[in-house]
């Protein structure tokens, strides 16, 4: 039969640090997939979900108990660390597994930008808060850590004995700095990948058949069309697929009053090479403000009405007058 003391010890024994924990790597990814707007929080919320939160999630997967004495040796160590340990712990490995993940996502995938680093920082702190979480509800609840059973003791307490684990926990930062900072420099030292980016731009031909990036249409009548070069060059390090996407919008005042997807094609393009591709522009809406857009993607650009300036990896515009006679 549950007496008070087990039912208090259950309560207490709830995860809440890992929940807290969680809770910040979904909003990270969130965050990195442009759901959440910018704000100060943002801020304050994005420093702790890297510094902090990964090397929480595994510092609570590798010790799910609570503290303990020990001397600081191994023999009597018992797989437990003080509060003070922890919180230090989860900084020290942050440090460690940040930098880790960069040097995964380069190796990986290096024509990428920040995004899929940041996506792998959430993903990772997700991952290893939930796999914390089972392992320490599989600890006896008298056992586990609890930062409520924590909270409880210190305010019982005024002082407790001090915790003689420091050279082990000395140990494993070094251990785990020297690691990073290893990972670090074959990264600097590997390879000279030097900047990457993709050149965009719209051209024209002179008289003479030349490229020039002037001379663009400025009037055409609705259903007329002009062709204008499209030219995408690719440093990014590796073989990519393009989307262009062209949308003619109607402005005025600086708002947008009308909006009409024109075009759309797809390119692959070798690394190192650039694509002169012509396209015939026939803008769908009349106006003396029509901005024509050339919107390009990476790889699958958004489905519908979603291509906008504001989401494009690269972009560009020419202003046309467009008559209805």
């Amino acid at each position: 039969m549950a007496t008070d003391a087990d039912a208090n010890i259950e309560t207490e024994a709830f995860p809440i640090d890992l929940l807290l924990i969680g809770l910040l790597g979904l909003w990270h990814l969130a965050t990195v997939q442009g759901y959440i707007g910018q704000s100060p929080a943002r801020v304050v919320l994005g420093l702790v979900a890297v510094l902090i939160a990964p090397g929480y999630a595994l510092t609570a997967l590798l010790f799910p108990r609570g503290s303990a004495e020990s001397d600081g040796s191994f023999d009597n160590w018992g797989g437990r660390i003080s509060t003070g340990e922890r919180c230090v712990l989860a900084v020290g490995t942050s440090v460690c597994i940040v930098p880790l993940l960069g040097l995964g996502v380069v190796l990986i995938a290096p024509g990428e930008t920040t995004g899929p680093y940041q996506l792998s920082i959430g993903v990772t702190t997700v991952v290893l808060t939930i796999a914390a979480a089972i392992r320490r509800l599989r600890v006896p609840a008298d056992e586990s850590f609890s930062p409520l059973r924590w909270m409880t003791t210190v305010r019982s307490k005024a002082s407790r004995p001090p915790v003689r684990s420091v050279p082990m926990l000395r140990t494993l930062l070094v251990l785990g700095l020297l690691l990073s900072g290893t990972g670090i420099g074959y990264a600097a030292i590997s390879t000279d990948r030097g900047e990457q980016f993709t050149e965009f731009a719209l051209v024209t031909e002179s008289d003479n058949g030349e490229p020039i990036a002037s001379e663009y249409p400025s009037e055409m009548a609705l259903g007329s069309s002009r062709t204008v070069q499209v030219t995408i060059g690719n440093h990014e390090g590796q073989e990519l697929n393009y989307t262009v996407v062209v949308i003619a919008q109607r402005i005025k005042n600086g708002s947008v009053l009308a909006t009409a997807q024109i075009g759309r094609f797809r390119s692959r393009v070798a690394a190192g090479e650039t694509l002169n591709r012509s396209h015939e522009m026939s803008p769908t809406l009349v106006g003396e403000d029509i901005r024509v857009s050339y919107l390009l993607y990476r790889n699958e650009a958004p489905v519908g009405s979603n291509p906008r300036p504001e989401n494009a990896y690269r972009r560009t515009h020419i202003w046309v007058s467009v008559t209805s006679t």
